[in-house]
């Protein structure tokens, strides 16, 4: 989600399980705060060069202890199938086949709630979730999922409403959202054994992102922090914008509206994220937002999305109905090699290095190993190509280098200074590994 719901919007009158919505409410949201384009100071103590350590090293990997994502995180995300259309049978399902899939073995771990869940607070100003959609309650929900051996992520907005305008209690007025609460409701989600909280900005107060990651922080739990800071097209706060330090607030943010499953989407933000490399690394990502890989897409499509997905370094958070993808959609997934090179310890974005003409692009993410590189031969273009990646224009020694496809999974041997691919189809990619000798 990214575009939101302001304070007083059109919206409807109830969902199904008579919870209120802003649209009722609009009289009574007068008060609420926003700030609009509000840029959030640096948050003190954050040095200004920050941006630049996670694509400052000198090519050696340390193990990293108490990194909060550490790499990119995995999982799984409701919004993009269900919307508000789900519920504890789907959560606990979707937990199975992550673990009978092959995902789980795979690297995917998070299982996610979106938007909806929540049923107003009691008396104390403690939230409440939809019992009607959660019979058990969240916390045992949360168990659930950790008896998969995977872990449970959960939806909040910096605002008094929910991006969809959700409101509710018996009052019919509660606030839901955690403006103003940040501290009891990070209490609240650490103790119902959150392990992941997305928070979107929701026409809410920016400083609310600062304040609920500092109280996340506070609780002792190691709580994956996933803020969208903007509003939609218009109001996008991306990493590099005056004022604006994400790397001292959360582990990974968006930097662009919301996906939908389309190639044009997808383009645009490979577009976006391909200048802001110098922000990602161990503990902080760009979002380039959730997989709509089995979405609607070509299978030529889904390839280059999910490896460019990978070569970003974005978190990979499948946003499908896994409970009944086919088995392409599966191998696209669950392709190791791939998640490999999304999941390398030296936590680089991949960045643009050749385009040798229009819309063909070659791309090339540094990896830990020594002299080794990904690369993703992107044609853009509406019919087949051969690409060529050069050597040098992945800052590889002159000579010979070993080369494997990682949609083929097959070694290519030694090859020296190029390789061409030929006829990568229209909208498609091939994706390789790519390394020399020292």
């Amino acid at each position: 989600m990214g575009a939101a719901a302001p304070a007083g919007a059109e919206g409807p009158s109830t969902n199904p399980d008579g919870v209120t919505t802003a649209g009722e409410l609009s009289a009574g949201m007068a008060g609420a705060s926003s700030t609009g384009g509000l840029a959030v100071p640096t948050t003190p103590g954050a040095d200004a060069s920050s941006a630049e350590a996670g694509n400052e090293t000198d090519g050696s990997v340390e193990e990293q202890p108490g990194i909060v994502a550490a790499t990119p995180p995995m999982g799984w995300n409701s919004w993009n199938t269900f919307q508000c259309n789900m519920d504890e049978t789907l959560i606990e399902n979707v937990a199975d086949i992550m673990q009978s899939s092959g995902m789980q073995a795979a690297g995917y771990e998070y299982v996610s709630l979106d938007d909806c869940w929540m049923a107003g607070r009691d008396d104390a100003g403690n939230l409440l979730w939809n019992t009607t959609k959660f019979p058990s309650g969240i916390p045992a929900l949360a168990e659930y999922v950790h008896g998969k051996g995977l872990k449970f992520g959960i939806y909040q907005s910096a605002n008094t409403t929910t991006c969809v305008g959700l409101y509710g209690g018996i009052n019919r007025a509660v606030a839901v959202g955690s403006l103003g609460r940040e501290a009891q409701d990070a209490q609240t989600f650490a103790s119902w054994g959150v392990d992941l909280l997305k928070y979107d900005l929701c026409a809410g107060d920016r400083n609310s992102l600062v304040v609920m990651g500092n109280a996340l922080r506070a609780t002792g739990r190691p709580i994956v922090y996933s803020i969208n800071p903007g509003n939609g097209p218009g109001d996008l706060r991306r990493p590099d914008a005056p004022g604006w330090d994400p790397i001292a607030v959360a582990n990974m943010w968006r930097i662009e509206f919301d996906i939908n499953a389309s190639w044009t989407s997808v383009l645009s933000i490979i577009d976006t994220d391909g200048a802001f490399a110098r922000f990602a690394g161990p503990g902080h990502w760009n979002d380039a937002d959730m997989l709509e890989v089995g979405k609607g897409m070509s299978v030529d499509e889904d390839r280059a999305h999910f490896s460019m997905w990978a070569i970003l370094a974005s978190p990979l958070l499948a946003g499908n109905d896994i409970r009944s993808m086919t088995p392409v959609t599966r191998e696209i997934l669950t392709n190791t090699d791939v998640i490999q090179v999304n999941q390398d310890a030296l936590g680089r974005q991949g960045v643009l290095v050749a385009s040798p003409q229009p819309n063909i692009q070659i791309w090339s993410k540094e990896l830990a190993a020594p002299n080794t590189r990904a690369v993703a031969l992107l044609n853009r273009s509406a019919g087949p190509a051969s690409i060529t990646v050069q050597w040098d224009a992945l800052g590889l020694p002159a000579g010979a280098a070993t080369v494997r496809d990682l949609w083929s999974h097959t070694d290519l041997g030694s090859i020296d200074q190029a390789y061409t691919a030929q006829a990568v189809p229209s909208h498609g990619v091939v994706m390789l590994r790519v390394s020399s000798a020292p």
